[in-house]
């Protein structure tokens, strides 16, 4: 197909018709023969009537009829076109139409010459550039993209047009489209593209119209390349220089690295660019060798294979103690700015996670002055070994094995026999003395009804099966950090024994007494307890309603606020991390379970929070918590002993029940009186961490006993405000180390004032070089999140690579500038001033 419209040649074709009647039209190459029907219709609008003669082996006939309406006298009324495509026969004595093209004309579309009229070039020498690679633009679609391209030629020398020339038809060639799809960069992404496919297409294509001399003509000169004309070898050479601290080559080359590195775009054919040159480069032996410390190796970003190393270093500073939690943490930060860390992040996470419980479990000591301390220390210290524990398991199952053996068995052994065993031993010494099943100062679940519900606001309460009171912790302080309306304080409560669910649910209820009948029967005041139905009959006597959380999922807004308006509370029943870990064949999962549950909760508030009911008053609780361990247990984990007693009514993994029961060793035996109960059901509980040997269901998570994991809970309250809370995002600050830059790079520093708080949001920065609204530099992207108090960790130092175009700037101030992003867009936030003062390369501006 012609790259010149049918209209541009029909518009020359006007002018000959204009003198002659006839017009013969020789086209050669056969370029125009499929538009020549176009031509016609286009010629028709000034010429109504006109008639195309197809020359193919019919010269005569075409002779005679040309002849024919001429001495008919129609030559005024009809024109006529005689197209003749291909060669024209030599000698001139066997060209039948010769007499016709001597008399009356002929017609030879100039390519070249139309095309740089059409490409708005009439003026320029640029004709033999066409010449020299014909048949690139082949459509007047591309015509008019690549018009568009040269639109703004003004001011440039005669070589810098002739490449601008050369660079769009690069880009066509390549079928690159879009502003800027000419340049230097784009062409060498195309190419880098096709060789992490395998492919050389892009780079024949350029061969093919004699455009590959100009990429590498380009290369030298904008990059200082000066290697083998070879695309691999081309890339290899960027990927040596970004390793090696850019030595030689020119800015251009290193600030289209960095485009290529940082734009989320392209971030799949870099990977699988950087991965093809760290086995070509050997970055796998290099990396101790010329990296050989973890700090160094943290902020390396060119190689998806220094996170491998990275993540063996950390672990060695984890089993080796050679590295502080906080320190591990930090470089874990550092990390997660790099492009492939979300392939690793649970794997960094889970190393961050196991570093946070041991240092915990390093300064743990398992003293209390008597059970109420035991209490307190756990709600304000010792919860966070199981939070931190219960993330570690969370990454680590999400890491799908990638979280050395080694770090999982030094974490496993330490939680349960530095911390689990040795807290359950010595508040078992306080439960044992206990003459009944109360903590002085610690409320007790029984008391929901009667003393944690009342309020004058309605209340919306949400009752979680096992949300341990760390769980609960992780709650409310995601409510207090990321909830702009409600505001979460926790408190302890201390469930009944056994903590099973069927006791902890009847204990919220409206009662005055209880009655535990067997492991699936407890009676309030002689009512039935199980199950949603009893409970609902029981809350409407206090004039509250229940409802499962799957119900309240699946109603209308309207319909509950029609509920929310009949009822002085709404109850809902929720169930996720005692339905997933209640199951040997799920509760490996009781980690992910926890952080479902808490989305749940978060999602319910809101539901609640922000439609037309405005609840303003919230409640969270449970009805016992749990003990969870991954690894598997031993022999000596389980008790030898069974129950022995005259009536053996239940016997579960953590708890019997009977009557008549005999004291033994292994157990707690308690009366029904000592736990607030009425009845004649007697209680044993195995001592510590003890399970019973059962058939069915894990031995991983339990509860039904007596240690703090197991019987204390969380009550969260909720409370929202009228006004948003006061939040603000962190204060940033931005600073250099000179005024003056004298090199081609900048190095910023970001340091966030504050910690990341409740009331304290992060904020995204965008942080470049800017002049006269021009980008001089490179951008990079910075969340100032650390929620540490340490100043020194709060502390970020960036490295922007200043563009050629800043060389306009020399000698003038220039604007180094950090936007808050919000989305896509920038809103300026904070900046500050600095002179460029370095001597440019004087190269060329790029393609």
């Amino acid at each position: 197909m012609s790259p010149v419209s049918p209209q541009r040649i029909a518009e020359l074709l006007v002018g000959h018709f204009t003198l002659s009647p006839v017009v013969t039209w020789q086209d050669r190459e056969g370029e125009y023969t499929e538009i020549i029907d176009s031509v016609t219709e286009a010629l028709a609008e000034h010429f109504p009537g006109i008639e195309t003669l197809r020359v193919s082996g019919n010269e005569f006939g075409v002779k005679h009829e040309v002849y024919a309406a001429l001495d008919a006298g129609h030559s005024d009324s009809v024109k006529r076109l005689i197209y003749r495509g291909g060669p024209i026969p030599e000698p001139f004595r066997d060209n039948w139409l010769l007499d016709i093209e001597v008399g009356y004309g002929v017609f030879t579309a100039d390519t070249s010459a139309m095309l740089m009229h059409d490409l708005g070039l009439d003026g320029y020498d640029l004709a033999t550039v066409l010449d020299e690679h014909p048949n690139v633009l082949r459509t007047p679609k591309q015509v008019a993209a690549a018009r568009e391209h040269l639109s703004q030629l003004s001011g440039l020398s005669s070589q810098q047009v002739n490449d601008h020339l050369r660079g769009v038809l690069s880009a066509t060639a390549l079928g690159l489209h879009g502003p800027g799809s000419h340049r230097l960069h784009r062409i060498v992404e195309r190419l880098f593209e096709d060789l992490t496919e395998d492919r050389t297409d892009g780079y024949e294509m350029l061969v093919e119209h004699g455009l590959d001399e100009f990429l590498w003509e380009g290369c030298a000169r904008i990059y200082g390349y000066d290697d083998k004309h070879d695309v691999g070898v081309l890339a290899s050479w960027f990927f040596e220089r970004a390793w090696t601290g850019w030595h030689g080559p020119t800015n251009a080359a290193r600030l289209d690295f960095e485009r290529w590195r940082t734009d989320p775009g392209w971030r799949t054919v870099f990977t699988r660019l950087a991965e093809r040159e760290q086995t070509q480069l050997n970055i796998k032996d290099r990396v101790w060798s010329e990296y050989p410390s973890v700090e160094q190796l943290a902020t390396l970003d060119i190689f998806p294979l220094v996170d491998t190393k990275m993540l063996a270093a950390l672990t060695d500073s984890l089993l080796g103690k050679t590295a502080t939690a906080d320190q591990i943490a930090a470089l874990v930060r550092t990390r997660s700015t790099t492009p492939w860390f979300g392939r690793h992040e649970h794997a960094y996470r889970a190393i961050e996670s196991a570093a946070d419980c041991t240092a915990r479990i390093d300064t743990f000591a398992p003293t209390m002055a008597d059970a109420a301390d035991g209490v307190r220390r756990y709600v304000e210290e010792w919860n966070d070994i199981d939070r931190a524990y219960r993330t570690f398991r969370y990454h680590c199952d999400k890491a799908q094995g990638s979280v050395p053996p080694e770090v999982v068995k030094r974490v496993e052994y330490r939680y349960l026999e530095e911390y689990q065993r040795p807290l359950a031993d010595t508040w078992q010494r306080y439960v044992d003395s206990m003459d009944s099943w109360q903590v002085p100062g610690i409320t007790s679940l029984s008391d929901f009804a009667e003393k944690d519900l009342p309020a004058k606001a309605k209340t919306l309460v949400v009752i979680s099966d096992a949300l341990r009171y760390e769980v609960g912790r992780e709650l409310a302080d995601r409510m207090n950090t990321e909830d702009e309306w409600f505001s979460a304080t926790i408190e302890p409560r201390l469930t009944p024994l056994p903590s099973f669910t069927q006791l902890g649910m009847a204990a919220h209820l409206p009662h005055r007494e209880l009655e535990l009948v067997d492991a699936e029967t407890v009676r309030a005041d002689g009512q039935p307890t199980r199950g949603l139905t009893n409970r609902d009959k029981i809350w409407k006597q206090a004039g509250a309603k229940a409802i499962s959380f799957e119900e309240a999922g699946q109603k209308s807004a309207e319909e509950l606020a029609k509920l929310w308006s009949e009822y002085s509370a709404l109850v809902v029943y929720h169930d996720r991390i005692d339905a997933t870990g209640d199951s040997a064949k799920s509760e490996q999962h009781t980690p992910d379970a926890c952080r479902q549950a808490i989305d749940e909760i978060v999602a319910l508030i809101g539901k609640f929070g922000r439609s037309s009911m405005r609840t303003s008053r919230v409640l969270v609780t449970a009805d016992h918590g749990f003990l969870y361990q991954s690894a598997q247990l031993e022999d000596n984990d389980f008790l030898s002993e069974q129950a022995h007693g005259d009536v053996i009514i239940d016997s579960k993994r953590r708890f019997v029940l009977g009557r008549e029961l005999r004291t033994d060793a292994a157990f707690t035996l308690w009366e029904p009186a000592q736990l607030g109960l009425i009845g004649n059901v007697q209680v044993q509980i195995p001592r510590s961490l003890y399970r019973l040997r059962k058939q069915g269901r894990g031995v991983r998570y339990v509860h039904g006993g007596a240690t703090l994991q197991e019987v204390v809970v969380p009550l969260i309250e909720l409370r929202q405000k009228k006004h948003r809370k006061q939040i603000r995002k962190v204060n940033v600050e931005l600073s250099t180390t000179s005024r003056t830059v004298t090199s081609s790079t900048v190095v910023v520093t970001l340091t966030q004032a504050e910690a990341v708080s409740g009331s304290v949001r992060a904020r995204h920065l965008r942080v470049g070089v800017w002049a006269d609204g021009k980008l001089l530099s490179n951008t990079r992207d910075v969340d100032m999140d650390s929620t540490t108090d340490d100043i020194r960790e709060r502390v970020v130092r960036i490295e922007l690579v200043l563009s050629d175009e800043a060389q306009e700037y020399n000698g003038k101030e220039v604007e180094i500038r950090a936007d808050e992003m919000r989305g896509d867009t920038p809103i300026g936030y904070k900046d500050t001033r600095v002179v460029l003062q370095r001597g440019f390369g004087g190269f060329f501006d790029q393609l």
